[in-house]
């Protein structure tokens, strides 16, 4: 077994300058590791909310109300089964659906308030599960981590806004709500 996959645990040539092809593996593993951290938060919460409930959670958040058919393209998904995941999520409370003021004929869906505050447990509970995990990390490393985060962070901006495919999948802008 390869100790160095497992997580918490960076090849020996981490520790020095590393070239750009092992900086990315250290990345992709801590990347990996963060995962799993916020995966434990997701799982470990009281409410068990489903990978698809919580994408469809995250997507109706910023938005007062939306269409079916806004929610089923975000979340890349087939309007029927959009429809049926929104049964689930208006059962559990967290979501309505209402009558578009525009159109009588057209449902959008808002989130609840009880919606809000799932989320708020869910970054709250994935808040302290990553800050247990900091405490376990030496004072000099945290401080090392900031940094290096702020400045991947600005880099993975920069690179982004220099791409061609400007493409707005669904993962990538689900994945920009977690830090919201």
């Amino acid at each position: 077994m390869n100790h160095h996959r497992e997580l918490g645990h960076l090849p020996p040539s981490a520790t020095r300058t590393p070239s750009s092809a092992t900086s990315g593996a250290v990345v992709e593993s801590a990347a990996a590791a963060l995962v799993a951290v916020w995966a434990h938060s997701r799982h470990a919460a009281v409410t068990k909310v489903s990978s698809i409930q919580l994408q469809a959670l995250l997507t109706l958040e910023p938005h007062e109300h939306i269409n079916l058919a806004t929610l089923s393209e975000a979340l890349g998904a087939l309007p029927s089964s959009t429809s049926r995941l929104c049964d689930r999520l208006e059962a559990t409370g967290w979501v309505r659906r209402s009558a578009s003021q525009g159109d009588r004929r057209e449902l959008t869906i808002s989130l609840t308030a009880s919606g809000r505050a799932l989320l708020a447990k869910l970054r709250a509970r994935r808040q302290a599960d990553l800050a247990q995990v900091m405490d376990e990390m030496p004072q000099g490393a945290r401080a090392a981590l900031m940094l290096g985060l702020s400045a991947f962070t600005a880099a993975a901006s920069r690179v982004g806004a220099q791409r061609e495919d400007h493409t707005d999948d669904p993962w990538t802008v689900i994945a920009g709500r977690f830090i919201a």
